[in-house]
């Protein structure tokens, strides 16, 4: 059924009748026009027989009572509360021919309309889409856009389908991503599941939208078993092909006593994290009823990937955990891989949540403040193990033949994201406690420097944000950084190729400098406060057993925060107190 579309369709499995009310004038009783159920194909779905031109207010009465919003809104010109508009999707798109880039290493900006820009629309926001192409990026990463009631917060509820009227609408969505294309920008979306069925949006009205009641419930004692259960729901049941170095297998969920590094405390999930303590209204996919709210969520990825052209979902995995024979995540995958196959179009799915992307920032929170720890360094390590590339090539199975077959369309799943602090706090998952908060409010464009240069390396997506790299600089300092991280991004494409190598982190015997090696690149952080002079023999020597390991003499200085106190002489390299180096071997 073409969910949303100019046809009223709805599901609404208890309701014994259903009308569809049509406000030409709000000063007038609206004309009532009967729905009836659309057929044992699909159960609990009322449509109407005729359909609805482009403008046209209406809602839906339930039972004889009040107009309610359509829960598939996509246009709200009159807020969350009031009738929805239909939404001619047609769009004369100028991107034809774009392809998008591998998402699973890429560099993303991260684009919370609303502070993006001082009008805080997607068209202002368009118009530093070739700045941000010029940074090196590969795409931007937009922040939630669904409609929420400015008086009380989108945390208080959204229309998932929708966008946001004061940030342009639904068609200035599309003139948005339709710009980031002719730049060469993917675009990929945080969908808030979290939010999707709030209360106060009464979609119970409709049916059984949500599971608990919107109630608090306690952590449950199973959390490894019920984040397993979701995060392989991604996995055997889509086919996914591995790429030349990934974790192969099931991935164990297992913890173990380490320094806390922004997870829950003392512990460190291996990567990917679940967490089932989800506290709010959850939707209900494994319930009574769940099919509506499954066809519900399916029909928003639809929705976004073919009428806005978007590149890639980033999930709020925490909020879609169940139970059911068929986890909804495996659910959406296979849709996602079949719409690709169909559209010939490579689709990417993100997985981030609580505790994920925001691990390393608790960590570097720690380095930067004080040097001497030699838990900050073993925990680093860890993350870097964690975060080694877990993405998997979807395809569906081949009901024919048996077998399973790579295709160059279809989706990848990304399993794990690195963000810079301001990336972390837009996104719905944000806790009040995250350690981003902390870095954020630390004011030393040397500092920032140093975070920026350490994710730079991370072999995973990349979120920045505009603290560590402004896009529209105000200053000297910030026009240093966006000079710093463009020569950082340039570096990081220069080794695309060996982004799926381990990390290696090692340390001077007091710990005050780091040092993070991957094939032909080796970073250098002095987190002294003193000068630090490095004898590369000593520091980058191979690794017993490393026959390909570049020697400490094919080092060359790349880049550097303070290039002109920054040497490397011989075998020594000179770096000053609180500053980055970074070197690459000459092959």
């Amino acid at each position: 059924m073409p969910v949303p579309g100019p046809r009223p369709v709805v599901w609404a499995p208890r309701a014994r009748v259903i009308e569809v009310l049509v406000p030409y004038d709000p000063q007038d009783e609206p004309e009532h026009m009967p729905l009836r159920l659309v057929g044992a194909g699909e159960p609990g779905y009322w449509g109407a027989d005729g359909v609805l031109g482009h403008g046209t207010d209406y809602g839906y009465s339930v039972d004889g009572g009040p107009l309610l919003p359509d829960p598939r809104s996509v246009w709200l010109p009159q807020g969350i509360h009031g009738p929805t508009r239909v939404f001619d999707p047609a769009f004369e798109w100028t991107d034809g021919s774009w392809s998008p880039p591998d998402l699973s290493t890429s560099v993303l900006m991260h684009v919370d309309v609303e502070t993006f820009t001082p009008e805080g629309t997607l068209d202002a926001a368009a118009a530093l889409l070739p700045t941000i192409a010029e940074l090196g990026a590969h795409g931007v990463e937009l922040a939630p856009v669904a409609a929420f009631d400015p008086a009380v917060g989108p945390t208080r509820g959204v229309r998932l389908y929708s966008v946001h009227e004061p940030y342009g609408g639904p068609r200035a969505l599309q003139r948005f991503i339709d710009a980031a294309h002719a730049v060469g920008l993917a675009v990929v979306l945080d969908i808030p599941y979290r939010w999707a069925v709030a209360e106060e949006l009464g979609l119970e009205a409709y049916g059984p939208y949500l599971s608990g009641g919107g109630r608090p419930r306690p952590p449950r004692s199973d959390v490894g078993d019920a984040g397993e259960h979701a995060l392989q729901a991604m996995r055997p049941r889509t086919g996914q092909v591995p790429l030349d170095r990934p974790r192969t297998g099931p991935i164990q969920l297992r913890t173990g006593q380490v320094p806390s590094i922004g997870t829950r405390a003392g512990k460190v999930p291996s990567a990917p994290t679940v967490r089932t303590d989800f506290v709010g209204d959850r939707i209900n996919l494994d319930g009574s009823g769940s099919r509506g709210p499954r066809d519900f969520l399916v029909d928003d990825a639809r929705h976004w990937l073919r009428e806005y052209h978007v590149d890639g979902l980033v999930l709020d995995v925490d909020a879609l955990v169940d139970r059911s024979p068929t986890p909804f995540l495996g659910e959406l995958a296979d849709y996602v891989v079949g719409m690709g196959e169909q559209l010939d179009r490579r689709f990417s799915l993100l997985v981030d949540g609580p505790g994920r992307s925001d691990r390393l920032t608790s960590i570097l929170l720690r380095i930067l403040s004080g040097p001497g720890k030699t838990e900050d360094i073993q925990a680093l390590q860890m993350l870097a193990d964690l975060v080694h590339p877990s993405v998997r090539r979807a395809s569906r199975q081949n009901s024919q033949s048996g077998r399973r077959t790579r295709v160059r369309a279809g989706a990848s799943v990304v399993e794990d994201i690195t963000r810079l602090p301001a990336a972390q706090l837009t996104v719905p998952w944000a806790g009040e406690e995250s350690p981003a908060t902390a870095l954020l409010g630390v004011d030393d464009v040397d500092i920032r420097s140093s975070v920026l240069a350490t994710v730079i390396l991370a072999g995973n997506p990349l979120v920045l944000d505009t603290v560590h790299a402004p896009v529209v600089p105000r200053n000297e300092n910030e026009r240093r950084l966006v000079r710093w991280a463009r020569d950082l991004i340039a570096i990081r494409h220069a080794i695309s190729e060996e982004l799926d190598l381990p990390l290696e982190i090692r340390s001077t015997a007091d710990r005050s400098v780091i040092a993070v090696l991957r094939g032909s690149l080796a970073f250098v952080l002095n987190t002294g406060h003193g000068l630090a002079a490095l004898r590369l023999g000593s520091l980058l020597r191979p690794a017993e057993g490393a026959g390909k390991a570049p020697l400490p003499g094919a080092f060359k200085l790349a880049a550097a925060w303070e290039p002109g106190a920054t040497r490397l002489v011989g075998d020594t390299l000179t770096v000053p107190p609180r500053m980055t180096a970074v070197l690459r071997a000459e092959s």
